[in-house]
Parts: structure tokens; sequence; C-alpha cells
């Protein structure tokens, strides 16, 4: 019961955030959005159509088409993430909040963004969606087998371009880019989780001492990988290990001074799950 009822509450909770941000930093300050947000605020700037109003009737369509081609299960989380936000947008609306910021448009694009990014991945990350551009993007990757990323870059570009058409004022634009980016870099860290890092691989003459020495003074788990170089047909012993952001100075440092030729490649590890990061080392 508590796991079905849990992602509902979660949904609730992201909306909530999301419509904060919305109604009381991107309204007044007459910023703009991508997506079918970005059509609503046009709607409410031009012609003061609430935005809880307009939020659904652009979603009420989409969901009548995806309806009929996706189904109902697909669209369950999306209905509730749009009509829960369209509530709060409502509720909002209802209680207008003074936030003085002095007109700082800088700093209203940072807390907007954060606040949104949270708000919007809270969401994702309990498998819902706000519809608008979204399902529209679904529903043209099926007949045009364009990807989702490319759908949605230009959903939101188009509409961008028309913000910048119908009000001619670039500035306003510009700082709208800065928090949409701000929003997209929260909800990748949110997706992400707390537990992001880098994941380092080394090839080394001297595989086991340094090996020895990341668990001795990192206390990270080293794996040993079998390869065998192209040219030299020696066999070797590539080392694999993850660790936390905060450890990647020292353990360069370690490499460089135990085998200053070792060849490392370094990639980023977006979430890691398990022994040492998501829990903690069982007691031997």
């Amino acid at each position: 019961m508590i796991q079905k009822i849990t992602p509902i509450l979660t949904i609730l909770l992201g909306a909530a955030i999301y419509a904060f941000g919305l109604t009381y930093f991107v309204v007044p300050n007459h910023l703009f959005e991508g997506g079918a947000t970005g059509i609503t605020l046009i709607t409410f700037y031009l012609f003061q159509i609430p935005v809880s109003l307009m939020n659904l009737l652009i979603n009420i369509p989409l969901f009548i088409v995806a309806w009929k081609i996706f189904g109902a299960r697909y669209l369950y989380s999306s209905i509730l993430g749009t009509i829960a936000l369209s509530a709060w947008l409502a509720l909002f609306e209802r209680f207008p909040l003074q936030i003085d910021l002095q007109g700082d448009l800088l700093i209203t694009a940072l807390i907007a963004g954060m606040l949104m990014g949270i708000g919007l991945g809270i969401i994702f990350n309990a498998g819902g969606t706000t519809g608008g551009t979204d399902i529209l993007a679904r529903i043209l990757n099926k007949y045009t087998h364009i990807s989702m990323g490319k759908l949605l870059f230009i959903l939101d570009f188009c509409i961008l371009m028309l913000i910048l058409l119908i009000f001619k004022d670039l500035r306003l634009v510009t700082y709208t880019l800065l928090f949409t980016f701000i929003v997209s870099r929260v909800i990748d860290l949110i997706g992400e989780g707390g537990y992001a890092g880098k994941a380092f691989i080394i090839i080394t003459k001297l595989p086991d001492e340094l090996a020895k020495q990341i668990n001795d003074d990192l206390g990270r788990g080293v794996t040993f990988i079998h390869g065998q170089g192209y040219y030299s047909e020696e066999d070797l012993k590539i080392i694999y290990c993850i660790v936390g952001r905060n450890e990647i100075v020292k353990m360069k440092e370690m490499i460089h001074r135990i085998d200053p030729q070792a060849f490392i490649t370094i990639a980023e590890a977006h979430e890691i799950l398990g022994e040492g990061f998501t829990f903690e080392k069982e007691e031997g």
C-alpha cells in the first residue's frame, strides 16, 4: 500500500515545488520557458489567461490523442502530474506573494532554475511527467523516428523563437535560456542521485602495488580486468576503480607517485549504488 502511495505523494510534492518557482519567480519577472509552459506564459502575458487553466487546456487534447495511440496505462502518471501542477498553480495564484529581489534577473533565474529543476527532478524520479511537449514529442517520435531528445530540443527552440518574435526582448530570452539550462542541470543531478563520482581505468606496470595503495589509503575496492596489449602482446592487469568526487585529486596523485607512466582513463560515473557508496562496508 505504501509503495503505491509514495510515488503519488512524490509527484504531488514535485508539482508543488515547480508551481511555486513558476508562480512566484518566473511570472512576476516576465521570464519564459520552453515547452508547453512557454505557451501558457505567452497567453498569460498577452491575454491574462491563468497559467493553471491554460496548462489544462493545452494538455487535454494531447492526452486524448496519446490515449488513442499509446493506451491508458502510459498516461496515468502524466495525467496525475499535469492535474497536480494545475491545482498547485491555481492555489498559488489565489495567494499573491511578493518576493523582492530588487529586479535582479540573474538571481531570479538562478532561484527559479533551482526550484523548478528540483520539482521536475522529483516528478521524473517518481515516474511522472507534467505532460505538454513530453507527450507531443512521444507522439512525433512514433511516426518520425527522430529521437526524443532532438524532438524536445526542436519544440523548445521553436517556442523560444516564437517568444522572441512576439515580445522582441532578447534580454529576457537570454535569462530564460540561463534558467532553462539550470533546470536541466538540476534535473540531471537529481536523476543521477547523490552518489555520483568518477570511474578510473588504469593500465600500469605495477597493478598489485597500486591496487593495494588504493585499498589502504582510500578504502576503495579495486577490480582487475584482464587484457592484452596489441603491439606488445603482453598480458595486462587493468585496474578498474570508482571513487567519490572529493577523492579524484588524491587518486591521481597516488597513481603518479607509484607509476608516473601509467595510462589513465577517467569517466563519469553518473550514479553509484552498492558497498562503500549507498551502504557501509560490512565488518569482517
